[in-house]
């Protein structure tokens, strides 16, 4: 079964997915990764536009930010 995503703001379903990009593509970065590990602190993030209001909402990769966060590794 597909997940619909709908507008943050305005309940649209009217959403097209592309990225936020400047010189290059746009990460987020964790202040403090966890020490010594084979991954970047860079998670990619997606994004998402609502055709009826233009609200653009951003999704970071959640699979590498919870191998990377300490507060992940804290609740094990």
């Amino acid at each position: 079964m597909a997940h619909e995503t709908t507008c943050s703001r305005c309940g649209s379903s009217t959403l097209e997915s592309g990225r936020i990009q400047s010189t290059g593509r746009i990460h987020f970065h964790f202040e403090n990764p966890l020490f010594l590990t084979m991954r970047t602190g860079y998670v990619p993030v997606t994004a998402s536009m609502c055709l009826d209001c233009g609200t653009i909402d951003l999704t970071g990769e959640v699979d590498k930010a919870r191998k990377i966060s300490k507060q992940s590794q804290e609740k094990e």
